[in-house]
C-alpha cells in the first residue's frame, strides 16, 4: 500500500524548462576524471566557459563540505547559513519552511535537543546541472544517530532534490530543498502538516511560460483521475528523475511507466479526487522553473471500499520542450495518510 501511495502522489508541478548547457554527472565519492565538456548539441565549450564550470563545480563543492560539516556538528548557525533569505525547506512529517527565519528557528529546536549527536553524514550527489547561476541536484543521503549517549545508533537513508542559486560573492546556497527521511523529522517529533493559506506566488516567465504550466497542470488531474498511463507517462522528459522518501529513484521516462504501471496493477482502485494545490513558481532562466506546492486526494482500493484521504507536498524543477510544452524533468514528493 506504501508504494501505490507514493505513486498515486502524483507529482503535479514537476515540469521544466529547455536544457542548453552541460548536465554534470557525478558521484561525490568519484574520482573519476570529467571529460572535454560539450554542450547538449556535442559542440566544444570554450575555454573561457571551461573555466566558468570548473568554478561553479568548485563553488558547490565547498557548499557541499560546509553542508556536511555543519550537520554533524548540529549548529544551527551554519546550517542556516546555507540558505538563501527566500528558501523554502520541505521534509516528511512538517509543514513548509518558507524563508531564512523560518528555517533558523527549526535549526534551533533540532540543535537543542539534549543527547543528540549526529554520527555520520554522507551526501551522495547522482546528477548535478548547472546554468547560468543556477543548480539542480538531487542524490541520496546516508547517516546515523543517537538521541542519547551510550544510546542505540539509528540509521537514515533518503533522497534529496536541491536548487542552488549562485551568490553575488560567488558562492552557492539553496533556493529550494526536498530531502527525507532527515535528521530533523525524527529528532523532533513528528509534526502534521496543516494547510498553507496563501495563493501561488509567481516570479518572472512570460504570459505564453505561465499557460503552458497551468496546461500542464490540468493535463496531470486529468491524467490522474483517470489513471491513463500513457498520459501519466506523457507528463515527464524521457531523461525525468522521479524520487520519494526513500530510495532508490525513478530514473527516465520508462522507469516511472513501468513504477505507475506496477502500482495500478491491481483491480478496482479508483482515484476518487486529486486536487493540487500550487504555491509558488519561479521561473530561473529561458526554459527554466521551479515549483512547490501541495495537494489533497482521496481513493479506493476496491469497488465500495471506504476511501482513503492523503495530503501531499511536491517539490519540482520545470522544463519547456522545443514545442513550447512543459513536462516534469526533476520532481520530488512527500505524502501522509489524513
Amino acid at each position: 500500500m506504501r508504494i501505490k501511495l507514493t505513486v498515486i502522489a502524483l507529482l503535479f508541478l514537476l515540469a521544466s524548462g529547455r536544457l542548453v548547457v552541460r548536465s554534470f554527472n557525478r558521484n561525490l565519492n568519484s574520482t573519476t576524471p570529467i571529460g572535454v565538456p560539450v554542450d547538449v548539441q556535442g559542440n566544444s565549450m570554450t575555454e573561457k566557459t571551461v573555466d566558468a564550470q570548473a568554478q561553479d563545480m568548485a563553488g558547490i563543492e565547498k557548499f557541499h563540505q560546509r553542508d556536511i560539516a555543519a550537520t554533524l556538528s548540529r549548529d544551527p548557525v551554519a546550517l542556516t547559513d546555507l540558505w538563501t533569505d527566500d528558501a523554502v525547506r520541505l521534509g516528511p512529517g512538517r509543514p513548509a519552511e518558507v524563508g531564512k527565519k523560518a528555517i533558523r528557528e527549526s535549526n534551533e529546536r533540532w540543535s537543542a535537543l539534549p543527547g543528540v549527536k549526529v554520527q555520520s553524514y554522507v551526501p551522495e550527489t547522482k546528477d548535478l546541472t548547472i546554468r547560468k547561476g543556477w543548480a539542480v541536484e538531487w542524490g541520496y543521503i546516508t547517516g546515523s544517530y543517537v538521541e542519547s549517549p551510550g544510546g542505540e545508533v539509528k540509521q537514515i537513508r533518503g533522497t534529496r532534490l536541491m536548487v542552488l542559486k549562485k551568490m553575488p560573492d560567488g558562492s552557492w546556497k539553496c533556493f529550494r530543498g526536498m530531502g527525507g527521511p532527515t535528521f530533523t523529522a525524527p529528532l523532533a517529533g513528528k509534526v502534521v502538516q496543516g494547510p498553507v493559506a496563501s495563493a501561488e506566488s509567481v516570479t518572472g516567465g512570460s504570459a505564453a511560460d505561465r499557460a503552458g504550466i497551468e496546461k500542464m497542470r490540468q493535463q496531470d488531474i486529468a491524467a490522474t483521475l483517470s489513471l491513463d498511463q500513457v498520459a501519466l507517462a506523457e507528463l515527464w522528459t524521457d531523461d525525468a528523475v522521479r524520487l520519494g522518501p526513500v530510495p532508490p529513484a525513478e530514473v527516465g521516462k520508462q522507469a516511472i511507466r513501468e513504477s505507475n504501471e506496477r502500482s495500478f496493477a491491481l483491480p478496482g482502485v479508483k482515484v476518487l479526487s486529486y486536487v493540487p494545490e500550487p504555491k509558488d513558481l519561479t521561473f530561473l532562466d529561458r526554459g527554466w522553473a521551479v515549483a512547490w506546492g501541495l495537494w489533497t486526494g482521496s481513493f479506493v482500493t476496491s469497488p465500495g471500499g471506504a476511501p482513503v484521504h492523503v495530503r501531499g507536498t511536491v517539490l519540482g524543477v520545470l522544463k519547456r520542450l522545443p514545442d513550447g510544452t512543459w513536462k516534469g524533468f526533476r520532481g520530488a514528493g512527500f505524502l501522509s495518510r489524513e
